[in-house]
């Protein structure tokens, strides 16, 4: 079909995901969520689906007081991993001072933060409940990677990605 004059074209890229990177929208954070992927992860365009919401991983964690969230990101990832059978990894990235995890807090009450005693706390645990859901998904070598983004000492500017273990 011809385009019609002065109309921009964009071009796409061959996609050959291996990888789902959940984090979250924070606009504070986009520029260092995009190099962590690029250069510590080792992840180009196309090699990854990037699942980019308010909280990151927080709506899953909380699949019976946030049941339509869960829902909603349970059966994203489920397709892409039935539509793409070269996905193997799977990387959760949660971050300092995240403005979603506040609200929740304030929405949610003591029940948020029950068993942890801050914020941070909880949003470390969540990476790992959610890696443990993920994991009992039927993928052979599935692999889940789990980051928190601080910020660095003395800083609001710029901030470090810290492995966490499973």
């Amino acid at each position: 079909m011809e385009q019609p004059e002065g109309t921009r074209t964009y071009a796409l890229i061959d996609a050959r995901p291996r990888a789902i990177v959940i984090h979250c929208s924070d606009p504070r954070f986009q520029k260092a969520f995009d190099e962590f992927i690029r250069e510590g992860l080792l992840l180009e365009e196309g090699e990854y689906i990037p699942l980019v919401i308010s909280g990151g991983v927080a709506s899953l964690s909380e699949p019976l007081k946030l049941p339509k969230e869960f829902k909603f990101m349970k059966e994203r990832i489920e397709l892409f991993l039935e539509r793409y059978s070269e996905l193997k990894r799977i990387v959760l990235i949660n971050h300092e001072d995240c403005r979603h995890y506040e609200q929740l807090k304030s929405v949610l009450g003591r029940l948020f933060l029950q068993r942890v005693r801050s914020i941070g706390e909880k949003q470390t645990n969540d990476l790992k409940i959610v890696a443990k859901m993920l994991l009992g998904y039927a993928v052979p070598g599935l692999q889940i990677e789990l980051y928190y983004a601080r910020f660095c000492p003395g800083e609001t500017h710029a901030v470090t990605f810290e492995k966490i273990p499973l």
